[in-house]
């Protein structure tokens, strides 16, 4: 899906930015080796395929005997997922069923309310997300301090495995358990009937609460958010939602009766308004009678709530320009936005066939902005188009621009005339054939992968669009309905589309900048009627060539051969030195995983080059291959599962794809010549150089910062890790600065190429040898300059403040513990991570709980693979400014007392649960055998042998071993205090 501008964060943000996460993951139990991202097929959300949960294979569907239709197949022409079984009590409470094997032996449990922050009363504001929170502080079955430790002796993590979150108009619980045995799948079970109706909503636990929820509000403030309730105001002035905001009023929040909660509750958590999911490795009947036993008995109210008057949408009769600005908004942006009623319609064929249009239409645009914004001169950053519908109400259409370094003046010409092309020319053969490729693929892909699709995902995302409407389809039906659509497709009907859609509509025209320039209204409207008034021209058809580099010589051999059958791995050398790590799986079926380490990395940075990481990533990245611009290979690779990644890792660059086996040779071909023929072309460097003044903009306006700074002053201030203070050192760097960093490396240095997936061994060895195998010999080793694995960790005790500016008063508290590094002491380092969660667990009672001081207080144990003994235990508190010395007081006297007197069995235990649990999780990840196993390990062997002991070593670890290391580590003679705050500016910076 491509990503809205900034401008849209008017209403797409209601959905991501505003929905509220009560709980967040605790830290992984085993540190995951970098691995980059991969770039995703392009495709418009109003036709992008559903959910990857709403889609499975075959068997009756089942649905009680109803009066009328309650699910959406009932509604249409589409077909459900056969498989599904859908159900409802005689309560009103309705249910889905999803059998489904991956992961094996595990179920993922989703609670569906429809309630949210648009049902509170104005003496609520806040209560439908505070109930959210409310539920797990007693219930009929658990006590307040009871809850979490049962779950975390079942190997369920609070945060990892069990979450929830409250938006405008659903609230979602999410229960993912470890295994089917009976104890876990009862209390999984018994967990989600008390959230229904037996939660206690005890006064003294309401009034502990209060404070985590202010806590929470201040960690989701942000200038961001601010402004999207301004442009609520300006898009929707007669609508509820901009009154609804599920993070409430502080007054409420403070000081809310119980008797407020508990009418929301038995007004709104009603067996009518619910919907439970159940995905997973089950039996469809087995588990209807457990639903039907769970939770037949819950009862509606006599008076239960009713739906809110969500007002009105009105659309301006002709352009209505708004300015918004804040010093500390990090880009600026335009946009043309469309605001109307929205009448639901019920899911068909007919439906999405005809939304197809406008969608491939705005995916055309927003490609077109892309291409033209890394033109040299470009004043934009970036561009897209979208249609969205939410909360079955309101309809938003969007064309938007990221302006390059405030140029918001010419990017008004951009954004019209784009605009205005695109509906008096349409579109281009090229083009169209190309957003047509990359759709069909999307869909195809989804086909192939369907048997693999992991449990968790697709109950959240069934769960996720109960509101919508849409029908629970297999892959095969959406598929089918996609091809029918594209094979009637015209480029000509996009075209007619998006004039349907977009012409003759009264519309927002938006800025948002930083400072709001005298008359700034109207230098808007006048840029934009100026740029009217100029003509445009047809855009001009395009040639799309084949690409220029499969051919690299004669195919090398293959000279060694290990095998290691317990993990299935098996490592090649071949005749030019390259080394080749296989690991071939089946349980993401049709997914491959390629990283190609090469060189040193950052370990052999010129220190007298700092932010040089950063550029030549954005350079190698933005740069395409050799003759084909990074435009062309989108064009050349349309419809195909290519993908690209480049990234400076601590001790290697990397190179990084995801493909499928029928692209995989392709996908080699391409790794190949990106490493004999990186792409330095000019255009990477606008790009980066772009990027520039926005990141500065961040750095100086959020925590992300004095992070920085932090993060650089633990490593010694090392100039390889520092980012420079001022922006013109990065803005200096040429193409010739990357390229005599990177040229000895892509042409000579050691390559270690590891592939993770769905492949045979008898087909990938042959195209490993015409690629990789074809490639000049390399050196065995690439040497490093004297001391480049040393990094000194600061003297400890000692304390930091760090502060930014913003005028939204914020704070972070850290503490960090010296601790030996991950780098040769693999196994001390597990138990670690274990003392880690174990004071993470005591943080969220102390400073969650007791305190209200920080919503997600948490800690764990960080280091290097890359530098000797480099490692640290460390805490982190967000909260107000003013509580910062108390959580910095509170975090060391927690650790001082594990330091003292030590940890418990029990506590021992409730982290090491849900850490085993989490290694069989990772056993079914193509990441993690790529990323922690195989990358690396031709160099450093040990991976493979950390990876089997890994189990039976945690299964191993004793109570004594962990409070040893607490003693040796958490005392405060060890420790460095760390504040980050902001600060208001003054008048003067003003």
């Amino acid at each position: 899906m491509r990503n809205p501008a900034p401008v849209v964060l008017t209403l797409l943000l209601a959905i991501a930015t505003i929905i509220l996460i009560a709980r967040k993951p605790e830290p992984p139990a085993e540190p995951a080796a970098e691995t980059p991202p991969v770039e995703a097929p392009v495709v418009d959300p109003a036709v992008e395929p559903a959910e990857e949960s709403t889609e499975t294979p075959a068997a009756p569907a089942e649905v009680a005997e109803t009066t009328k239709p309650i699910w959406p197949h009932q509604k249409g022409d589409i077909a459900a997922d056969p498989k599904a079984v859908f159900g409802q009590l005689d309560n009103g409470m309705r249910y889905i069923i999803l059998p489904n094997a991956e992961p094996p032996d595990r179920v993922s449990l989703r609670l569906h309310i429809a309630a949210g922050s648009l049902m509170e009363a104005d003496d609520q504001l806040g209560i439908a997300h505070f109930l959210e929170h409310m539920v797990f502080n007693g219930s009929k079955n658990f006590t307040p301090a009871e809850l979490i430790p049962r779950m975390q002796r079942l190997g369920i993590a609070f945060g990892a495995h069990v979450n929830a979150y409250t938006s405008f108009d659903e609230t979602v619980y999410m229960l993912d358990l470890p295994d089917l045995s009976e104890e876990t799948m009862k209390l999984g079970f018994t967990v989600m009937r008390d959230f229904c109706d037996g939660a206690l909503l005890l006064e003294e636990e309401i009034d502990n609460e209060r404070g985590v929820i202010l806590s929470e509000k201040t960690s989701r403030d942000s200038v961001g958010l601010r402004l999207m309730q301004q442009q609520f105001t300006e898009l929707l002035p007669d609508s509820l939602l901009m009154e609804r905001f599920p993070i409430g009023e502080e007054e409420i929040i403070k000081t809310a009766p119980r008797e407020r909660f508990v009418d929301f509750y038995n007004r709104y958590y009603t067996p009518e308004r619910m919907t439970f999911v159940v995905v997973g490795d089950i039996d469809p009947q087995a588990m209807k009678d457990t639903i039907a036993n769970s939770f037949g008995s819950l009862t509606n109210p006599d008076k239960p709530g009713g739906e809110p008057e969500l007002g009105k949408v009105s659309s301006p009769d002709a352009l209505q320009p708004a300015v918004f600005s804040d010093k500390e908004v990090a880009t600026t942006d335009l946009g043309l936005v469309i605001v109307d009623e929205y009448e639901p319609q019920p899911d068909s064929r007919e439906l999405r066939i005809s939304r197809m249009p406008l969608g491939v239409a705005h995916s055309i645009l927003g490609l077109r902005f892309d291409r033209l914004a890394k033109k040299d001169g470009s004043p934009i950053v970036s561009g897209s188009a979208n249609r969205d519908f939410l909360f079955n109400f309101l309809e938003i259409g969007s064309i938007d621009v990221t302006a390059a370094d405030d140029r918001w003046q010419d990017s008004v010409a951009v954004l019209e005339q784009e605009f205005r092309r695109a509906l008096e020319f349409g579109f281009t053969t090229a083009e169209f054939a190309e957003a047509k490729a990359n759709l069909l693929n999307a869909y195809e892909q989804r086909v192939k992968g369907r048997d693999t699709r992991r449990s968790e995902a697709l109950a959240s995302a069934i769960s996720g669009s109960v509101s919508g409407g849409r029908v629970l389809t297999t892959p095969e039906t959406d598929l089918e309905i996609i091809q029918a659509g594209l094979e009637a497709l015209t480029k000509e009907d996009c075209h007619k589309a998006f004039q349907d859609y977009w012409s003759d509509r009264g519309m927002h025209l938006i800025l948002t900048t930083k400072v709001e320039p005298e008359d700034a209204v109207e230098t808007l409207t006048k840029l934009y009627a100026e740029s009217a008034s100029q003509p445009v021209e047809a855009p001009e058809e395009e040639v799309v060539t084949d690409f220029a580099y499969t051919d690299f010589g004669d195919p090398g051999e293959v000279v060694s051969r290990e095998e290691d059958g317990e993990l299935g791995i098996v490592r090649l050398t071949l005749s030019n030195g390259v080394h080749i790590n296989l690991k071939q799986t089946d349980f993401e079926k049709n997914g491959i995983s390629l990283t190609a380490r090469i060189g040193n990395g950052r370990l052999g940075m010129p220190k007298d080059k700092p932010g040089l990481a950063e550029f030549a990533s954005a350079v190698i990245a933005g740069g395409g291959i050799g003759e084909h611009s990074a435009d062309d290979l989108q064009r050349i690779f349309a419809g195909k599962n290519i993908g690209f990644g480049f990234s400076v890792g601590e001790d290697a660059f990397n190179l990084s794809g995801r493909t499928t086996p029928e692209d995989l040779p392709l996908q080699l071909e391409a790794m190949t010549a990106q490493i004999l023929q990186p792409g330095y072309q000019p255009e990477g460097v606008t790009q980066f150089r772009k990027g520039v003044p926005m990141l500065y903009q961040q750095l100086k306006h959020t925590s992300t910062g004095p992070m920085q700074e932090l993060s650089s002053w633990l490593m010694s201030d090392d100039p390889r890790f520092e980012f420079p203070e001022d922006p013109d050192t990065l803005l200096a760097y040429t193409l010739n600065d990357a390229r005599s960093w990177l040229a000895d490396a892509f042409s000579k240095a050691p390559i270690e190429l590891s592939i993770a997936g769905d492949f045979d061994h008898e087909t990938i060895v042959p195209e490993l040898l015409r690629t990789f195998g074809a490639i000049e010999v390399r050196t065995e080793s690439a040497p490093l300059p004297d001391g480049a694995r040393e990094v000194a960790f600061p003297e400890t005790p000692q304390e930091k403040a760090l502060d930014y500016e913003s005028k939204i008063p914020k704070g972070i508290a850290r503490v960090y513990w010296q601790v030996v590094g991950p780098r040769g002491n693999e196994e001390e380092f597990r138990r670690l991570q274990l003392l880690g969660t174990i004071l993470s667990d005591r943080l969220r009672k102390e400073i969650r709980e007791k305190l209200g001081a920080s919503y997600s207080p948490g800690a764990g144990a960080g280091g290097s693979m890359a530098f000797d003994n480099y490692g640290y235990l460390t805490t982190l508190c967000e909260g107000k400014p003013e509580d910062l010395e108390k959580l910095v007081e509170t975090c060391l006297e927690l650790a001082s007392d594990l330091a003292e007197n030590g940890a418990t069995e029990d506590e021992l235990d409730r982290a090491r649960k849900p850490a085993l649990a989490n290694i069989d999780k990772s056993l079914r990840s193509n990441s993690y055998w790529l990323g922690t196993v195989l990358a690396g390990s031709q160099d450093f062997a040990r991976r493979i042998e950390l990876a089997k002991s890994r189990r039976p070593d945690l299964e191993a670890i004793t109570l004594e071993e962990i409070n040893r290391l607490a003693a040796k580590y958490l005392g405060p003679d060890n420790a460095i205090q760390v504040t980050i705050e902001s600060k208001a500016p003054t008048e003067t910076d003003e």
